[in-house]
Parts: C-alpha cells; sequence; structure tokens
C-alpha cells in the first residue's frame, strides 16, 4: 500500500483530498502543463515544506526517496559547483559484488515470503473478526425474545455489536433462573419505586364458645315443675308464651283476651322461665352483642381493604374479607333467631374456614408489602443486583455459542502466533544481509565507475562539448569540465536547458542505481518519482531517455515503487512500450497504473485505462473535448486548436487551404470580428504569447469550438473534425 494525499497545494482544492494510489511497481502519470503534476514530484522532494503541511505519504515499506525535477536540476547542478560522488563497486571486486548480489536476491525472495506471511496474518486476523461476527450475530438472534422482555435492561446494548460488547463483560449466572422470573421482578421492583405501602390487619374477632355453640345447637325449654309448664311444652308453644310475657297489664289474657288471675298465671309464667332457662338467654344476648361489635368491625375493614393500593375489585384478598364479613353476618342472624326462639335448633354458620383463610392471605399480602417497603427503601442497590442478574442470565443464554467462539479463535491464533515467528526469524535473517552487504559496500566502494558509465552515455546522446570529472579523489565530488576552460568555469550555466537536462537526468539516474554514500540503501525501501525528463529535450531523446528508465530503473529494480509524471503523450508511449506490453493488445502491463491528472476549478487526478492511451495528436482533441466536458479550464483552447491545425493540416499539406479557410471566415463574418481575432490567436508562434488570452477578453468556450468546427467544413473535413470530438452531425444540429 502506498497512498499520497494532496490538499491545499497549488492547484489542488484546499478543502479536500486529491488521493493517488500508487502502490503499483510503476505508475505512470500524465497530465498537461499547469495540471498539477510538479506538485506530486514536489512533495516527495521537500516533504517538509510548509506548502505541504496538509499532504499525507502513507506506506509502511517507503523510507527513502529518490526525485528528478526541476527542483533536483537547479540543486544539483545549477546552485553548486560540485556534486556528491555516486558510489558503487570497483569491476575489480567480482567476488563481493556477487556476494552482494546474491544477498539482495536472497533478501528480495525473505521479503516476498514475509509479505505473503503477513497477508496470510491479516487473513487470519480478518477471519478472527468474522468469527467474531457470526457470535454476534448469533447471540443476537438467540436472545431476541429475551432482549424484548428484559429491554429496560439494555440501554447502551441494543444494537449486534453493542450486546456482544456488553456479554464478553459478564459472566455466566451461577443459579438457574428464567427470563419470566427475572421480567416479573423487575415488575414488582418497578412498581416499588417511591411507593412505600402499609401493611393490613384483620381487627379482633369474637370466637362462639363450645357453651354457646352448645345452646344454640339444643332446645332452651322452660321448667316442667308446674303442671301449666307441662301443658305449654307439651303443645309447644313455649316460646309463643315468652315472647307474650310483655302484654300482661290488666287482668285481661294477652293470648286469649279473656279474664284471668293475673298474680296466678304471672307466677306460673315466672316458674316455667326459671332463672337456668334466662340465663340461657342471656348468655346468647351477650354473644349476639358482640358478634354485632365483630360485623362493624368487619364492615370497616371490608371498607379500608377495598380502598388499598395493592387491591382491587379482583384481588383475593377482597374476596377473603367479604366471605368473612358475609360469616359473620349469617353467624349474628342465627343468634338473634334463637335469641328469638330459644327452643329452635340452629347449627351455627362456620366461620373459622373462611377467618382462616382470610388470615393466611393477610400474611401473604403483609409479606408482598413488606418486600414492596423493602424494595423501595432500596431501590437503586436492588436494581443493579437485578441489572446483573438479567446480564448473567442473558450471557448463560449465550455460552455454548461463546464457547464455539473461543474454540475458532484459539486455532486461528495458533496460527497466527506460528506466523509471526517465522516472520521474525525471517526478519532476523534481512537484517544480517543488509548488515554484511553494508559492510562489503563500505569496504570496497568507488565513485570512478559512475564518472565513466555518466560520461559513455554523453558520447552515446552525441554530446561531446562537456563531461563529468572527479573534482576530489578523496572528498569523492564530482565537477563539470567543458575541453580547455578552467577548473572553476562555470560550465553548467553555459549549457543548453536540453542539455542541463541531460546531463542532470543521467546523473540522477546512476544515484537511483548506486548510493550518495557508502552505506547501500535497499531498493524495497525506495520510491523514485522522475517528473517530465524530457521537459526540455528534443523528440530525438525521448526514445534514449524511456529506454534508460527501462533499463536502469525499472528493470534493474531500483526501487519498490517508481512514479514517472510527463505531459508528452510520446513520451508516455514510449515508457510503456517499453514494457514490454504487446502493441495489439490493450491491457495495462501487470502491476503497472496509469493515471491522468485533469484540472478544472482544481486539479483532480482520475485512472486511465488502456482504452483511453492515445497518441499526441489524439491528446490535443481529448483536450478540446476536456474542456466541452468542463474537465479543463478554456484558457487552453487557443493553444491547443492552433497545434491541432498545425498537425492536421500540416500532415495531409492542406497548408495553404487553411490559409484559405481562415481568411474566407474572416472576412465572411467581418462585421461581427469573431474570426479575424479567431484567426489571430490561432496564428500566434509562440505558446507563452499572454496576447493569446486577454486579447479575446472572457473565452465563451461554445462559441469558438463552434468556429473551430467550421474551419473543418470549409476545409471539407468536417468527418474528421465529428470523429475526433466523439460527436455525430444530429448531436450538431441539435445544439446548434
Amino acid at each position: 500500500m502506498a497512498q499520497l494525499r494532496i490538499r491545499g497545494v497549488r492547484s489542488y482544492a484546499p478543502d479536500r483530498d486529491v488521493c493517488f494510489d500508487l502502490s503499483s511497481k510503476v505508475t505512470l502519470i500524465y497530465g498537461q502543463n499547469g495540471s498539477g503534476k510538479s506538485t506530486v514530484s514536489g512533495y516527495f522532494y521537500d516533504r517538509q515544506a510548509d506548502r505541504y503541511r496538509h499532504c499525507t505519504f502513507e506506506s509502511p515499506h517507503v523510507s527513502h526517496f529518490q526525485v528528478f525535477n526541476q527542483e533536483y536540476i537547479d540543486s544539483k547542478f545549477a546552485r553548486s559547483d560540485y556534486q556528491p560522488g555516486i558510489f558503487t563497486l570497483s569491476e575489480a571486486n567480482e567476488e563481493s559484488q556477487d556476494k552482494i548480489n546474491s544477498n539482495n536476491k536472497e533478501r528480495a525472495k525473505l521479503t516476498v515470503r514475509i509479505e505473503k506471511l503477513n497477508e496470510e496474518i491479516a487473513e487470519k486476523k480478518g477471519m478472527k473478526e468474522t468469527v467474531i461476527e457470526h457470535c454476534a450475530r448469533d447471540i443476537f438472534n438467540r436472545t431476541v425474545n429475551d432482549r424484548k422482555s428484559l429491554s429496560n435492561f439494555l440501554d447502551g446494548a441494543r444494537i449486534k455489536r453493542s450486546f456482544y460488547e456488553r456479554m464478553i463483560a459478564t459472566s455466566p449466572a451461577v443459579a438457574h433462573t428464567t427470563t419470566e422470573d427475572l421480567a416479573g421482578r423487575w415488575q414488582t421492583l418497578s412498581q416499588s419505586e417511591g411507593t412505600l405501602v402499609t401493611e393490613i390487619s384483620i381487627p379482633p374477632t369474637f370466637v362462639l364458645t363450645e357453651d354457646i355453640i352448645k345452646l344454640m345447637q339444643a332446645p332452651v325449654m322452660p321448667a316442667s315443675s308446674t303442671q301449666f309448664s307441662a301443658l305449654i311444652q307439651k303443645i309447644g308453644n313455649a316460646d309463643w308464651v315468652r315472647q307474650g310475657q310483655q302484654f300482661i297489664h290488666d287482668e285481661l289474657c294477652p293470648f286469649c283476651q279473656q279474664s284471668f288471675d293475673v298474680i296466678k298465671f304471672s307466677q306460673e309464667l315466672g316458674e316455667m322461665f326459671d332463672e337456668t332457662y334466662q340465663t340461657s338467654l342471656t348468655s346468647l344476648r351477650h354473644a349476639a352483642e358482640r358478634l354485632s361489635q365483630n360485623c362493624e368491625s368487619l364492615d370497616e375493614f371490608e371498607r379500608r381493604v377495598a380502598t388499598h393500593v395493592y387491591v382491587d375489585e379482583g384481588s383475593q384478598i377482597l374476596t377473603l374479607v367479604k366471605a368473612a364479613n358475609k360469616g359473620f353476618q349469617l353467624l349474628l342472624q342465627q343468634l338473634l333467631n334463637k335469641i328469638k326462639e330459644p327452643s329452635r335448633v340452629i347449627i351455627p354458620e362456620n366461620i373459622q374456614d373462611p377467618l382462616s383463610l382470610l388470615k393466611e392471605e393477610i400474611n401473604a399480602f403483609n409479606t408482598r408489602v413488606r418486600e414492596n417497603n423493602r424494595l423501595a427503601e432500596n431501590f437503586s442497590q436492588e436494581k443493579q443486583m437485578l441489572h446483573a442478574d438479567v446480564m448473567a442470565h442473558l450471557r448463560g443464554i449465550c455460552d455454548e455459542f461463546f464457547t464455539e467462539r473461543d474454540r475458532q479463535l484459539g486455532e486461528l491464533q495458533n496460527e497466527v502466533d506460528s506466523k509471526l515467528c517465522e516472520a521474525a526469524t525471517l526478519e532476523t535473517r534481512k537484517q544480517q544481509l543488509d548488515e554484511e552487504t553494508n559492510a562489503l559496500t563500505g569496504q570496497l566502494s568507488d565513485i570512478q565507475p559512475t564518472i565513466n558509465v555518466i560520461n559513455a552515455n554523453l558520447r552515446l546522446l552525441g554530446i561531446t562539448g562537456f563531461e563529468i570529472i572527479c573534482h576530489d579523489a578523496e572528498l569523492k565530488l564530482y565537477r563539470l569540465q567543458r575541453g580547455s576552460e578552467p577548473d572553476k568555469a562555470e560550465v553548467f550555466k553555459s549549457l543548453s536547458e536540453g542539455e542541463k537536462t541531460i546531463v542532470s537526468f543521467l546523473y540522477f539516474i546512476e544515484s537511483c542505481s548506486g548510493s550518495l554514500t557508502p552505506d547501500t540503501i535497499n531498493p524495497e525501501n525506495k520510491l523514485i518519482v522522475i517528473d517530465d525528463p524530457i521537459s526540455s529535450l528534443s523528440h530525438n531523446y525521448i526514445y534514449e531517455v524511456a529506454a534508460l528508465i527501462k533499463r536502469k530503473i525499472i528493470k534493474a529494480g531500483a526501487a519498490r515503487h517508481v512514479i514517472i509524471l510527463t505531459h508528452n503523450m510520446f513520451f508516455f508511449q514510449e515508457i510503456l512500450l517499453n514494457s514490454g506490453r504487446l502493441q495489439d493488445k490493450r491491457e495495462t502491463p501487470v502491476n503497472w497504473s496509469l493515471l491522468r491528472i485533469i484540472k478544472s476549478d482544481y486539479s483532480a487526478c482520475e485512472t486511465l485505462s488502456m482504452h483511453e492511451m492515445l497518441n499526441e495528436y489524439q491528446a490535443l482533441w481529448q483536450t478540446l473535448k476536456d474542456v466541452r466536458d468542463e474537465k479543463t479550464q478554456p484558457v487552453v483552447l487557443f493553444n491547443t486548436m492552433r497545434n491541432i491545425l498545425e498537425y492536421y493540416f500540416s500532415f495531409a499539406c492542406k497548408n495553404e487551404k487553411l490559409k484559405e479557410a481562415l481568411e474566407s471566415l474572416a472576412s465572411e463574418h467581418s462585421d461581427a470580428g469573431e474570426y479575424d481575432s479567431f484567426y489571430r490567436a490561432i496564428n500566434r508562434h509562440s505558446h507563452s504569447d499572454g496576447r493569446n488570452i486577454f486579447s479575446t477578453g472572457v473565452i465563451d468556450k461554445e462559441r469558438y469550438l463552434k468556429m473551430f468546427r467550421k474551419v473543418f467544413i470549409h476545409t471539407d473535413d468536417d468527418d474528421h473534425y465529428l470523429a475526433m470530438m466523439g460527436e455525430s452531425k444530429e448531436l450538431q444540429e441539435v445544439r446548434d
């Protein structure tokens, strides 16, 4: 991985990054002058400059950068009389050279293996994450219903990953419980919050004694010692007679209304309803009074129970209170009936059973009340404990999934540890090779071989007016020398722009394959950037420069990553051809990337596919299409149009026809004057003539593209224009 991000430098937008993926072995970048190519090379040349403070380069391997651009030329030759020597091994030390080459090959193999191991380690770590994801998914699905019931305890753990993290931090429950139990506990606890409830106490109740029960179950009869009482008992009217006693006021019988002896009759009645009889009735009356008090107390108790906060119409305790109250009311009525008719036999109502059930329910009810009050008084602590129980319960449900997760993670971690151990061993071996190679290089390094190579290349390129010589053998310095000029002559300043570029580039090429210090820098840690090496050169040098880059840098494996930037499509194509790609195939070379920098308001980078690869003439038409599609600023229109006309009409031997067409159009549209200005603009011979811009004012791209097409219409070459612009006559007619 190697990625460059540029933001806020020159033509690059200040508020967003432009990303260049430089991960391939070779990255070939095309862009017109002014598009932003130099910013890329400038960053690698001086990454610490303040203007690049918002730019970054990320690579786990690259630690050394070698950059060829205008800044390099200026610093190495234009501003310095001497250049640092480039160290290489002397030809006399072939054995050491072979050993170094062998070390480098072994190191390269080790690097490949380490990278493979790192990929496998990353893959295993990815598999571990997949195992975790599957576990998180499984426990989330398994507990879906439980989580619904216990949702009040899952704040912050309602999504799959957060729930998984919560479960990791929880130990399974020791004691068995159920989701329903926990949900019930929460309902009870939540109801208790801020609610203290009073207990219920049943009022004291009177219980019939055995004597009263016996009295109720047996007839209470008057005494039978007199003839009168015997008669009354025989006819069974004792209760009726007793009730009539209260109506004896004069000498009339209250029963038959006949005259009788009141004193004698009262005496007879007195002897019949004796003390024993009266005592029995008194006992029954006392029991009825106390029972009546009980009924009143139970009535009040029933009202209190019915209004209790824990009691509703269907509560069991209210049902039992009503049943007990009803039982007491029935028993009271039985007592009153017995008092009214003492001779009746009455089986008392059983109030003990409902009273016992009521007392049991009251005890259970009060137990719940006390539990409620305890929970209310300790609500926070109780909720925390319940929360812990809920989490432990959910964790226990998921235990089988965690067991399987741990098994799989353990197996993967063993594989990772094994690969880490192997990678560490290989890294140690790489370090040993580096130390051995550095020792050999430091002992046997020399700068003269590089001098010979640079001068030989200068002669092969036909440059014989100057050469590189050793300025100081001890200090390992080079300098330029021209013929018999004195040692201190400023040779570089006297060179042409092309010669300056060539000698600087040859020096750079050698520095990439050698070293500026006796210590070697391994190619695996290097990134080489070459920015427009044919910028000031004639076309004669394009092929030689491309061949040097291929042979000395790309094929030689001088760096992990090589970035080549150019505005020249011929050079772009030549680099591709030197890659070994067959011309009839339209696939990008293996481990190569093709990019293009375009500029509209700001610079941007896009991938360039092989079918988009063009020759230089086609690239000029591509520029027109970019302006039309608003990928490039219209300011480049006139230079581009002029170059197209020069290329096409010179090749077709139609220069005179072109001149006639331009003059004819200028004359035809003389009133508007538009072709007159257009004619002057595209006939400028200097690409740097500022009047090309300012003489036309604000550039209307649509208008000038129409004017440009009319040139081809007038020369009977409209089909060529439409083909190169990728347009049709129908589309043009719609636009017109």
